[in-house]
């Protein structure tokens, strides 16, 4: 039976696939924490449970294969999410060497790289759900994760989550910064759902104030950050004390 993981691995084989990958989870981590950026290192790690091998191992796979033309320097993820995601993330540091990012808006407040809705949907669909319904397929199929909200274009549908595939008839196709009428694209996705059977409220961001990263908690990560790897995976920490870390401030 092939690795789920495996499977996973080879539909992120270019440049696209990574972006559209790493745009799903940082809008699933982004819309699930109230707006909060998102720390890079958490991207990476749960790249790494969902791939099997860290970011920086599977470009250099691919790299070594000719898959993809990436500089031996921008192979991590932090230079390849500055060289190739600008256009899809804004970044920020912290401390010195700690990134956040957050998809990236414009003035507008619509994603930079998906069309810029003409006409207001009245409900607020997550970023990566807008965009699935909106970027052309080039030639493959897509595929909406419910359990991470974020799609995925490949020729067929990832084993581990719970995909369900987005059908071409319900797909807009629009090339970046083209209007869009957001009263009928919630259509299309209303429509895609009910055919689905996907409750509507799976696909909304919910009403959540934001909150601030506490101060402790951001402090416990940098210990947690600077441990070698395997040192750092055998580590369990009670769920009441990150609760605790995550109010103080």
């Amino acid at each position: 039976m092939t690795n789920p993981a495996a499977k996973l691995s080879a539909t992120l084989s270019s440049i696209d696939s990574i972006k559209s990958y790493l745009a799903g989870l940082v809008s699933a981590a982004f819309d699930g924490r109230g707006g909060v950026p998102v720390r890079l290192t958490y991207v990476g790690g749960e790249f790494a449970k969902a791939v099997g091998v860290t970011f920086e191992k599977h470009l250099m796979a691919l790299a070594e294969s000719d898959q993809v033309a990436v500089p031996h320097p921008r192979r991590k993820l932090a230079p390849f999410v500055g060289a190739y995601c600008k256009d899809i993330f804004a970044v920020t540091e912290g401390p010195p060497g700690v990134y956040f990012v957050s998809p990236l808006a414009s003035a507008e407040g619509a994603a930079v790289g998906v069309p810029t809705p003409h006409a207001s949907a009245t409900l607020r669909f997550r970023r990566a759900v807008w965009a699935a319904f909106i970027r052309p397929l080039e030639g493959e199929r897509r595929f909406l994760n419910l359990d991470k909200i974020g799609f995925s274009n490949a020729a067929e549908m990832p084993t581990e989550g719970s995909w369900r595939e987005i059908e071409e008839r319900f797909i807009l196709g629009l090339a970046p910064n083209s209007p869009v009428d957001g009263v009928s694209l919630q259509s299309r996705i209303e429509e895609w759902a009910r055919h689905a059977e996907i409750p509507i409220s799976r696909l909304v961001v919910d009403a959540k104030p934001p909150r601030v990263p506490s101060r402790h908690l951001e402090q416990l990560l940098e210990i947690i950050d600077a441990l070698p790897a395997p040192i750092a995976a055998e580590w369990s920490i009670p769920a009441a004390v990150l609760k605790h870390l995550r109010d103080a401030r």
